[in-house]
């Protein structure tokens, strides 16, 4: 039996969502992979689960050697080609992008509605989806590639339904769409603010909001 293939969360997400996800006329307006935890703002970041920590040092051991293997291949092969090296300079594109979080969870404490949904099951891999019909969090489940080799080539061929997990979802009578609103961010080391981009947002009685990054009209 043929291995199921990885799963690309930016080229294979809006056909698994045609095909098993979306409700008979439903649409769908926008859709973001999420590889870690969104952002958040007034809520606390949910708390780590023994399997979540296993999984984390596990992978920072795996990481740690294959960084040292790495590391000394690079130095043999620079070895080699530190004679026909030269500096170059690449101008960067005349339009800047504007960095942002893709999604921003706002509320006033564990306790707001937003808060209330704010489980450690958000640190899995998956896509928050837009329609006009709800908003979601679904969480794939099996192998996934990574954000540095996500959206390359094309979409995987998928004999059977992807296994995922629906861990939010909120009907459109539950919110309001407020529009799109332009966010800031605050820099790191000077603590200014700067242009964060678009976003989507999707207010629930209390204050609370969805702010999703706005990546389709």
């Amino acid at each position: 039996m043929p291995r199921t293939p990885r799963f690309d969360l930016k080229l294979d997400s809006p056909g698994m969502l045609e095909r098993q996800w979306l409700e008979p006329g439903e649409r769908l307006i926008d859709w973001i992979p999420q590889w870690k935890l969104p952002a958040f703002d007034g809520i606390p970041r949910p708390p780590w689960t023994f399997e979540q920590v296993a999984w984390r040092i596990a992978k920072f051991l795996w990481l740690a050697l294959a960084w040292i293997i790495g590391s000394v291949i690079i130095l043999i092969v620079l070895a080699f080609l530190a004679e026909g090296l030269s500096g170059a300079s690449v101008d960067g594109p005349d339009g800047r992008k504007l960095k942002g979080p893709n999604v921003v969870l706002r509320g006033q404490g564990r306790e707001s509605i937003l808060g209330r949904m704010v489980t450690p099951a958000l640190r899995c891999r998956g896509l928050w989806v837009f329609t006009d019909r709800r908003i979601a969090f679904i969480a794939v489940e099996g192998r996934t590639y990574g954000k540095f080799l996500s959206g390359s080539g094309k979409p995987g061929e998928f004999a059977e339904p992807v296994s995922i997990r629906t861990l939010i979802e909120v009907r459109d009578n539950q919110y309001q769409y407020d529009s799109e609103v332009d966010r800031l961010r605050r820099t790191r080391i000077l603590r200014r603010f700067k242009p964060a981009g678009v976003y989507r947002r999707i207010a629930f009685a209390d204050g609370s909001s969805i702010d999703l990054r706005r990546y389709r009209k």
